[in-house]
């Protein structure tokens, strides 16, 4: 008796006429497809098998020349070998990233259902991303994270780390508000923490609730004045929810960035080109340089790339050596501008560390990369385009 994969190899391999100028595109290269898997080791699975059968039932009349025995195999379906079986894999479990730290890993076979909720994840969780791995996400190791995915992937049947679950137990057993009210800004009475604030903004500085809302992400405090989005974009700033905010480019100047970065003592600024538009190079330094000046920072600043010498590149590294922006990068520096992805070597060996970032036109984000692993350190990070980037999930200001 002829097998229903036997009756597919003899159908694929008759020429005169090809299945391409029987049936659709589709449904031809489905075929050709399973074709090559049976002929293979592996053969096929009990889900291609049904496909296959559905297939040749809603073409039987079209592949004239082998009409009558399709319906006859269809009859009683066999097969020459056992289908191949799929190994179901849904693991989470703490695994380390590309640049070597330790993240939560969520390796799961393709299923449509769980791939909707990992997609979902990605929008509520901390740097829940996919990896070139099809089969796996990262996540930052936080306890919103442990929390969200514990939670979110048990009713699946996930294979949970022992350490996420202790993890997971000890977190559930806290209480905020008895977090709350060890760290807030009035009970915290460690001096260390006082010595930090002062290094920082200096005994006399003036200090009104802006800064006091900005600084407790960097410091790590609660305030008593509960955070709300703000009536202007000092307070946007000021308020985040997190350490990286979009700022909608047609909604505020550059200049008003770093008027409320000033405000909020946030210099110096690391100013982030972005190299996946080169095209906006000199557009953007120009634009930097007039908001700069608008604040009255004229000095003190360094460009730390250049361009190649081409139409668009001697216009740039010209426009540098006139405004005199190569300023060596010390203690003093208050603007220094890199590219993304291509940190210099001699940031890592300076003293020097940004108080804020500005991403300019930054379409991925600052996930990826020396420079975004750099920036990361950094509690303020502001990314300035036309459009959030393709991981948004911070406010809008």
């Amino acid at each position: 008796m002829t097998t229903v994969d036997n009756l597919l190899l003899k159908i694929v391999n008759f020429t005169d006429p090809s299945i391409e100028s029987q049936l659709t595109s589709r449904d031809s290269k489905v075929l050709r497809n399973l074709a090559s898997s049976i002929v293979d080791k592996i053969f096929i699975t009990e889900n291609q098998s049904k496909l296959l059968i559905k297939i040749l039932k809603e073409n039987s009349k079209k592949l004239s020349k082998f009409s009558e025995d399709i319906e006859n195999v269809l009859l009683n379906p066999t097969w020459s070998r056992n289908f191949r079986e799929i190994v179901q894999i849904h693991k989470l479990y703490l695994g380390k990233n590309q640049e070597d730290e330790i993240v939560i890993v969520i390796e799961s076979t393709f299923n449509s259902e769980i791939r909707q909720i990992l997609n979902g994840l990605m929008k509520k969780g901390d740097n829940v991303l996919a990896t070139p791995h099809t089969k796996r996400y990262t996540a930052d190791l936080t306890e919103k994270n442990i929390e969200l995915l514990v939670e979110t992937l048990s009713p699946y049947n996930f294979d949970i780390d022992e350490k996420i679950k202790s993890h997971y137990e000890i977190i559930k057993t806290w209480k905020r508000e008895d977090f709350v009210n060890q760290f807030k800004l009035t009970t915290i009475t460690n001096s260390n923490f006082q010595k930090c604030i002062t290094d920082d903004l200096g005994l006399t500085t003036n200090i009104d609730q802006n800064i006091i809302n900005d600084r407790s992400i960097r410091y790590q405090y609660f305030v008593d004045t509960p955070k709300n989005p703000g009536e202007n974009l000092t307070e946007y700033i000021a308020n985040r929810p997190a350490t990286k905010v979009w700022v909608d480019k047609n909604q505020h100047s550059l200049s008003e960035i770093i008027s409320s970065l000033i405000q909020l003592k946030r210099l110096p600024i690391l100013v982030v080109f972005d190299t996946l538009i080169n095209n906006k190079y000199l557009e953007n330094l120009r634009i930097l340089s007039e908001s700069l000046e608008q604040n009255k920072i004229e000095d003190h600043v360094g460009v730390y790339f250049r361009l190649p010498n081409d139409e668009h590149g001697k216009k740039f590294n010209q426009f540098i050596a006139e405004k005199k922006y190569n300023y060596l990068l010390d203690n003093t520096t208050k603007i220094a501008c890199v590219q993304s992805g291509k940190l210099p070597k001699f940031f890592l060996k300076n003293a020097w560390r940004p108080m804020s970032v500005i991403a300019l036109d930054s379409r991925m984000g600052m996930r990826h990369g020396k420079t975004a692993v750099y920036s990361n350190n950094c509690d303020c990070i502001l990314e300035w385009s036309d459009e959030p980037p393709l991981d948004d999930k911070r406010i809008k200001s």
